[in-house]
């Protein structure tokens, strides 16, 4: 045995000799690992699962980074937790902000959209049931707590915009700045609160309460959710760096959509929730969530339309928070992958003198990239047109939403003054909706809303405008219409939906509409004004028994 170990003992030395020797050289050869921070814009949950996934997974690593993924949640102060302060101020080189980003831009700060991460904004105001109304316009004077001037720092363009589309006087209305505790609602405090969706109704249904979600959508207001941005200067100095930290994220988000289960488990482990509430359960259930306002399978993640920006931005103006807005620096262009490729390819043609290939190579290049343009061109025109359907029709009826209603109502306003031709406006909804969906299930109840737009669309002219304008109320506009026609119109719809009957599991359902009929007056200083006196006359039926159209003052039918 001692001879054994003599004769093994240089080969071991040689080994050892040549392992000292190499070891510096290797790691010499490993890339060693950029340090960033990445600030989110509130607690660990599945909103960020992308960042998680992409980092657990090596994503970040591959690309070059170390990424530290801070919450932003509140300080050990107590303050809340800014992410586009802290990116403008080089405390964090990456954040997560929503659509109010443009904002900051507008005001000159440096910020960058890399990527728009949800399609939809996942903003709703809360109410119960109990309170008894389902739209904003029924507020009243009952306590509500929303982020509106003066009340909060922390202003919502989007609860701005919805307030102001459902024409309420902000100076009087009972509000005071929001808590976002859930307690508040439950116990009267407040009887309208914002939320968000992928969370709060799930957590309202779970003590026990029976939710109500009003949509900024519903009054036309349709912003981006969460989205990832940086600060302009470090696209200017490492656009190459910036590049590869957007890959890895997206590369995170479609990894974290595919194994719901795996990354929420990750989260639970290795990531502290707010509290216990924000369980394993809870985290499967907002992934589903997520995934409909980031709709995977419709656009691709983390793609940017500049039209819909604009949209945006418009609504901004309108609101008086901006007076203009220029989008140029603002959207994020990735570096042209030709421009590097290309001087590599010139380089060598130069060194090597053979211009033969420089020609041959350069054509093939140019069909090339000509062919990834063709397909570019398509795929983002297919992103488009699907966009354009989800931004202007309803869900679950396919008719317009309330958005595109909105811009109709405009155009047609403007139209039916400058040419001095009538526009009417018929606002109906189900009668004791709430009596179908606790009988027959809310499946039942969504297939009446289907069914009712399949039977009153063909009542209607193509040059009228039928909308869904929210939860179980439609809008038909009329443009060209007197107020006699429509009341003609009111009445066959009115008709044709009471003897319509909607088959279901539990037997078949009847239903009846109320409805109501405004003209254009020429006393009406906002398109608003019409939507008013239409809203008035629908509840001005309802409180005459519901199952008639009612027109004007004293006039009103249910036979």
């Amino acid at each position: 045995m001692p001879s054994l170990l003599g004769h093994r003992s240089p080969l071991r030395w040689l080994l050892l000799s040549a392992l000292l020797i190499t070891a510096p050289l290797s790691a010499a050869n490993e890339p060693e690992l950029e340090r960033v921070t990445l600030q989110l814009a509130w607690y660990h949950q599945f909103q960020f699962a992308g960042y998680y996934a992409a980092k657990q997974r090596g994503y970040f690593r591959e690309a070059g980074f170390e990424v530290e993924i801070r919450h932003g949640g509140h300080d050990v102060y107590g303050r809340p937790i800014d992410p586009v302060e802290d990116v403008v101020f080089g405390r964090a080189d990456f954040g997560v902000s929503r659509s109010d980003l443009l904002l900051y831009h507008s005001q000159g700060l440096p910020v960058v959209v890399l990527a728009n991460i949800m399609q939809r904004s996942p903003l709703v105001f809360l109410t119960l049931e109990e309170h008894g109304f389902t739209r904003l316009e029924e507020v009243g004077e009952r306590p509500i707590s929303v982020t509106l001037p003066d009340v909060d720092a922390r202003l919502s363009a989007e609860t701005l915009a919805s307030f102001h589309r459902a024409g309420l006087d902000l100076e009087r209305l009972n509000n005071r700045a929001p808590s976002w505790a859930l307690d508040d609602l439950l116990d009267g405090t407040t009887q309208l609160m914002p939320g968000y969706l992928t969370d709060a109704p799930y957590f309202l249904e779970a003590f026990g309460a029976e939710p109500v979600t009003i949509t900024p959508e519903s009054y036309g207001i349709d912003f981006y959710g969460d989205l990832l941005f940086t600060r302009a200067a470090l696209i200017e100095e490492r656009p190459e760096r910036v590049e590869a930290f957007q890959d890895a994220a997206l590369r995170g988000w479609a990894y974290a959509l595919d194994n719901i289960e795996e990354v929420a488990e990750l989260i639970t482990q290795h990531y502290p929730t707010r509290n216990a509430l924000y369980d394993i359960h809870f985290l499967r259930h907002e992934a589903e969530k997520l995934r409909g306002l980031m709709q995977p399978e419709l656009i691709e993640i983390g793609y940017i339309n500049p039209i819909r920006w604009e949209s945006i931005a418009e609504v901004y103006v309108e609101l008086g928070m901006i007076e203009h807005y220029d989008l140029e620096g603002f959207l994020y262009r990735p570096p042209a992958p030709a421009s590097t490729d290309f001087k590599r390819l010139v380089r060598w043609a130069l060194g090597g003198g053979i211009l033969l290939l420089l020609v041959i190579g350069l054509a093939s290049y140019l069909l090339m990239i000509n062919r990834q343009l063709r397909h570019e061109v398509a795929r983002r025109q297919t992103a488009e047109d699907s966009l354009r359907e989800l931004a202007e029709k309803d869900g679950l009826t396919g008719v317009d939403n309330r958005r595109l209603f909105e811009e109709r109502l405009q155009q047609c306003v403007a139209h039916a003054r400058r040419h001095h031709q009538p526009l009417t406006l018929i606002l109906f909804d189900v009668d004791h909706f709430k009596q179908v969906n606790d009988c027959h299930g809310h499946l039942a109840g969504d297939q009446v809303l289907v069914e009712i737009a399949q039977i009153t669309r063909p009542l209607l002219r193509t040059d009228d405008h039928f909308a869904r304008y929210g939860g179980e109320e439609f809008a038909v506009l009329l443009p060209g219409t007197d107020h006699a026609e429509a009341l003609q119109v009111a009445k066959r719809i009115w008709q044709v939906n009471r003897d319509h009957r909607v088959t279901s599991n539990t037997g078949p359902i009847c239903y009846s509409l109320s409805l109501g009929v405004a003209s254009l007056d020429e006393r009406d200083q906002d398109p608003h004004d019409l939507v008013r006196r239409a809203d008035e006359r629908l509840y001005q039926a309802k409180h005459q028994g519901r199952d008639r159209y009612f027109g004007a003052a004293g006039y009103a039918t249910s036979t």
